[in-house]
């Protein structure tokens, strides 16, 4: 059976495909801020908890209180780039989530409790063995969270790969064949401690004293170590790709190789800032490293689908007054949410340091 017989019929969208990708992409990239800190802070807090029982020395850096702050918005803009997904790509995406069926609903109530494993984290006092354990329980939630998703955005470009329907029914069918698939997660990782420890340098810059500077340091540490190591993890998920769609990012798409050496320059500029102990500068790089690879995501996302999908060719039904009062409801939440975090309280030292 041929793999594009298996694909769904794409459904009429309420505006030109661009909108939709253009809200996605900036919609993902602020998902992923708030992910970031919540997952690189869980293996920050981690590793901070090994390197003491094995009498390191030193304090190591902990996991900021910001981060169930974090996770409860990281879930909330989480939702937005998957209902754009949906719009463009649902007849993909829907079809790939049944696939994995129980490993994507087990989403939810693992989500749950890393939320409170979270919570237990940060706000218990008095309670060491019980805060490490929910530390422990949330990272490992949350580490499956991110391979679950990694599975369904590669299976949802990959028809191919349905067919193993036919031989598994159960909803349990993972993507676990494709080449790109450690080096994506890998990827996310990565990413991960470098945004908690550029966040965890941010916050600290807002106290005073030497302490604070010190913590200024080690957090800038962090963000340029695990960004090196992100220059290494990036090779490795190129040279994964398929040979026809990594020749479109090494000069074969002038657009593609473009935005992909943008983000690498910028990457290696990160580091030096980082190095040199330059907070803003290595901040301000880091938002235009996020929307740099996440416009590279989308665009590997077009180059696996090219051949069976082009969401230009989607029919359109115009429904522009929604649209309209739409984006006037994301910009009044928009607003909101910045009123809300200028009143969030100053750090508190001795909270961060759990």
């Amino acid at each position: 059976m041929e793999a594009q017989s298996l694909i769904p019929a794409a459904g009429a969208i309420p505006a030109p495909w661009w909108v939709f990708e253009s809200l996605g992409i900036v919609a993902l990239a602020v998902h992923f801020v708030f992910i970031n800190i919540v997952v690189g802070g869980s293996l920050i807090a981690v590793g901070s908890r090994i390197a003491t029982r094995i009498g390191a020395a030193g304090r190591s850096p902990r996991v900021p209180h910001g981060i169930t702050t974090a996770l409860a918005l990281g879930i909330n803009f989480g939702v937005a780039p998957l209902l754009f997904a949906q719009v463009l790509y649902g007849h993909l995406l829907y079809t790939s989530s049944i696939l994995m069926a129980l490993w994507w609903i087990l989403v939810i109530p693992l989500l749950i409790a890393a939320y409170y494993g979270a919570y237990i984290h940060t706000g218990g006092d008095g309670l060491g063995t019980l805060r490490t354990a929910a530390l422990g329980l949330s990272t490992l939630a949350l580490l499956y969270i991110a391979f679950v998703f990694v599975n369904n955005m590669t299976l949802m470009l990959q028809p191919s790969s349905w067919q193993a329907y036919f031989k598994n029914r159960t909803g349990t069918i993972l993507n676990l064949a494709e080449a790109t698939l450690v080096p994506r997660y890998l990827h996310f990782l990565v990413a991960s401690v470098a945004v908690a420890g550029l966040f965890g340098a941010l916050r600290a810059h807002r106290r005073d004293g030497t302490k604070s500077a010190a913590l200024v340091r080690k957090g800038l540490r962090i963000y340029a170590l695990a960004t090196i190591a992100q220059v290494f993890v990036g090779l490795y998920f190129l040279l994964s790709l398929p040979e026809k769609t990594m020749h479109l990012f090494l000069g074969g798409n002038t657009v593609y190789t473009l935005i992909l050496a943008l983000g690498i320059l910028t990457a290696l500029a990160s580091i030096a800032f980082a190095l040199r102990g330059r907070l803003i500068p290595a901040l301000a790089s880091l938002v235009a490293i996020l929307l740099l690879m996440v416009v590279n995501r989308a665009n590997l996302r077009s180059a696996y689908i090219a051949r069976f999908f082009d969401p230009a060719d989607t029919a359109l039904e115009p429904q522009y007054g929604v649209m309209a009062l739409f984006l006037a409801a994301v910009a009044g939440m928009a607003y909101m949410l910045w009123r809300m975090i200028e009143t969030l309280p100053a750090p508190d030292e001795r909270r961060d340091e759990r």
